[in-house]
């Protein structure tokens, strides 16, 4: 799969008023869209857009030491945000964000004193006179925030979520038959 294929499969979910919900329920990976009122969280909603290869197929759960030592092998944005910062995995992180990669943040303890979950997104528009992440003018994700305004999960917005945190980072999946545009 290329990257286009993957936002492709994102934004097939836009409008079918999915519900925010982790772990959520993965749609089958054959699907072609997301079906309407589905319920999924953001990595799992990145997870089936990009038909991430797992054993047993669809169940979220890697087969890597860094995710399995991270949290048990749960394709999840603090694992992924650690792959994408490590030298082996299925993710890297870039300088400058493109089209088709991902903006994320790990799980992070809050100004509340309460952990909070991070998020993850597929970059889909840029605005190439900005730098690093700020590049980023529209990300297709699954948040909790879509799911209370718009009663659907699923929305393509501007970064602002990413850019509220100084440790985002831009990651290219390793698995796209595409390599990163320069």
């Amino acid at each position: 799969m290329d990257s286009a294929t993957a936002i492709t499969r994102a934004r097939s979910g836009l409008g079918k008023k999915t519900e925010y919900k982790s772990p959520g329920v993965m749609p089958s990976f054959a699907a072609a869209t997301i079906p309407p009122n589905g319920k999924l969280d953001c990595s799992g909603f990145v997870y089936w857009s990009i038909r991430f290869p797992s054993v047993p197929p669809q169940s979220r759960i890697v087969n890597h030491p860094l995710y399995k030592k991270i949290n048990g092998g749960w394709f999840e944005t603090t694992a992924i945000h650690a792959d994408g910062l490590s030298p082996t995995g299925y993710f890297h992180a870039l300088a400058e964000p493109v089209v088709g990669s991902f903006l994320v943040y790990p799980d992070y303890t809050g100004t509340d004193g309460r952990t909070h979950d991070g998020h993850i997104g597929i970059v889909t528009a840029l605005d190439m006179a900005q730098h690093g992440i700020a590049r980023v003018k529209a990300i297709i994700h699954c948040s909790l925030g879509g799911w209370h305004q718009h009663g659907d999960a699923v929305q393509e917005t501007a970064p602002a979520p990413w850019l509220a945190h100084s440790n985002a980072i831009a990651v290219w999946y390793e698995g796209f038959s595409d390599a990163p545009p320069t």
